[in-house]
C-alpha cells in the first residue's frame, strides 16, 4: 500500500513545474500513478497523459472512480491504435504504438504549446516504452521531451518500475529530473 499522504506532501513541496521520476514496484505502479495524477489534477489546470500501459477508456474510467476531473486531461494513447470507435467527448489522441517516439514527441510539443495555464505531463510507464525502443534512442527521446517540458514550464511525472530499468537509462533520466521518489 502506498502512503498517499506522504507522496502528496513530497509532490506539493517541490518547486514550480518540477520533473519527478517515481520509482515503484509493479504491484504499486497503478496506485502510484492514480495518487500522483489526483494530486496534480487538484493543483494544475491541465494534464497531458502519455499512456503506454492502459488504453484511454480504462484511464478515463479509473480517473472518474478516483474523483479526478477528466475534463482537465488530454491522453496520448500509445496502445489502442484507434480500436475504439469514439472518444466519448474526452480529449484523446491515438498513436500507432509506444515505439512511435517521433509522433509522441511532436504530439507532446504541440499539446504543450496549445495548453494554457499550469500544466503537467505524466508518462505512465517508462519500462513499457523501453520494451518497444532501443535504450540509446529512448534516452535521446527522453532528453528531448524533458527539455521541451522545461522550456514550456510544464511539470512532469515519469513512472518507472524500480529495479527493472536498464541502469544506464535510469541514470540518464534521473539526472534530468528534479527529484526521484521511491514509493
Amino acid at each position: 500500500m502506498i502512503d498517499v499522504k506522504k507522496l502528496e506532501e513530497e509532490l506539493r513541496a517541490l518547486p514550480e513545474a518540477p520533473i519527478v521520476l517515481i520509482e515503484t514496484s509493479a504491484e504499486r505502479s497503478f496506485e502510484a500513478s492514480m495518487a500522483s495524477i489526483k494530486c496534480l489534477a487538484d493543483t494544475h489546470d491541465k494534464g497531458i497523459i502519455v499512456s503506454a500501459s492502459r488504453p484511454y477508456i480504462n484511464l478515463i474510467s479509473n480517473y472518474k472512480k478516483n474523483a479526478i476531473d477528466t475534463n482537465k486531461m488530454f491522453i496520448l494513447d500509445c496502445i489502442s491504435k484507434k480500436h475504439t470507435e469514439e472518444a466519448d467527448g474526452h480529449s484523446v489522441m491515438f498513436l500507432e504504438n509506444a515505439s512511435a517516439l517521433t509522433d509522441i514527441s511532436v504530439s507532446l510539443g504541440e499539446r504543450m504549446q496549445m495548453t494554457d495555464g499550469k500544466k503537467f505531463i505524466l508518462m505512465d510507464s517508462i519500462n513499457t516504452m523501453l520494451i518497444h525502443n532501443q535504450p540509446h534512442i529512448f534516452v535521446r527521446f527522453m532528453h528531448d521531451i524533458l527539455t521541451k517540458m522545461r522550456l514550456h514550464k510544464t511539470g512532469g511525472l515519469l513512472i518507472s518500475l524500480d529495479d527493472t530499468m536498464n541502469k544506464d537509462v535510469r541514470a540518464e533520466i534521473a539526472q534530468l529530473c528534479d527529484k526521484v521518489i521511491k514509493v
